[in-house]
């Protein structure tokens, strides 16, 4: 109720110059008192408002914090991010994901945090996720997806991350199968998709995204890793990367429901310039090389060694080799 009553006081905020505390409350349909109330948590939230005596409040500047406040308001997606969820600190965005599904959360809600605690990636190796990043997860529920295609939601994922990278800061990026975003050949951004799957049908899906914003690196993750900010040479808007991201895999997942699976195939392959290319890949114990023939239906690699035999490669971490 809250959320909504300063959603509203900021549209009218928005709108206008100044703004008396009895003309808000009329609008709201609250008291002054009221008004007062959420004007302090507004300025506690980050948001510089300024008031003057017979003219009322002003809004100078807002924050860039991904609150709903912020990204939701003109987002225009059809399913992602109608719902957001934002904390200053969580131990995962993936775990509070999960507790929003058993609840009955609606499909498209997201949840963000400024910092997580225990942030993870693929093969439960630790996210490091301090404040400034852009930590979320996406609640989907692709019931027309079959399990077995459902590498194609990362794909999405990672299209919608590079297009909105190119759009909000002009950098070019590339993919890494199976899930990493790459600015030049260094990692800015992982994806974990989390299912629960029957054999023929996925109950639901959490796409986790965590992206090297503005925040810090640790020294040992330096070499291997960038942030947008050390690549543009200047802090990115993270509400806006956010709300660019969620508008592309809006678009994107919009394309598998419709059954569009190579539209996704195809941006997927563009962006990660894979095809044809030298490849070795290490999976526990087995490491394999070879050429990248293509990329499958289901999203998965078929590598040609050169021996001639041809692998199809579901899992594993990939090297580009000369």
């Amino acid at each position: 109720m809250e959320q909504k009553m300063r959603k509203k006081l900021l549209e009218l905020l928005s709108r206008n110059g100044f703004m008396s505390g009895e003309k808000i409350a009329e609008q709201l349909g609250v008291s002054r008192t009221a008004v007062w109330k959420q004007i302090n948590t507004l300025k506690e939230m980050g948001y510089k408002i300024t008031s003057v005596k017979n003219k009322g409040y002003h809004l100078e500047s807002r924050p860039d914090i991904p609150y709903p406040e912020e990204v939701c308001p003109k987002l225009n997606t059809k399913i992602i991010g109608k719902n957001l969820y934002y904390f200053k600190t969580l131990s995962s965005t993936n775990l509070y994901a999960k507790e929003l599904i058993n609840k009955g959360a609606e499909e498209g809600t997201v949840v963000v945090a400024d910092t997580q605690t225990k942030g993870k990636g693929r093969k439960n190796r630790e996210w490091f996720s301090p404040s400034g990043g852009l930590w979320f997860s996406v609640i989907l529920y692709p019931e027309k997806l079959q399990p077995n295609k459902s590498m194609l939601l990362t794909m999405a994922a990672s299209i919608a991350v590079v297009e909105a990278i190119k759009t909000v800061t002009e950098t070019e990026s590339k993919i890494k199968w199976p899930n990493d975003v790459l600015i030049n050949n260094k990692k800015v951004c992982g994806i974990l998709t989390e299912l629960d799957a029957e054999l023929d049908k996925i109950n639901h899906a959490i796409i986790g995204i965590g992206i090297n914003v503005n925040n810090e690196l640790k020294k040992d993750l330096k070499e291997k890793a960038t942030t947008l900010r050390n690549e543009v040479g200047t802090k990115v808007p993270r509400v806006k990367l956010l709300k660019t991201i969620l508008k592309h895999l809006d678009e994107n997942y919009a394309e598998l429901l419709k059954g569009k699976n190579d539209v996704v195939r195809k941006k997927w392959i563009q962006y990660s310039k894979i095809v044809g290319k030298k490849i070795t890949v290490k999976d526990e114990n087995t490491v394999i090389k070879g050429v990248v023939e293509k990329v499958d239906e289901e999203g998965y690699l078929i590598l040609q060694t050169k021996e001639g035999k041809k692998t199809r490669i579901l899992s594993g971490d990939i090297e580009y080799t000369v």
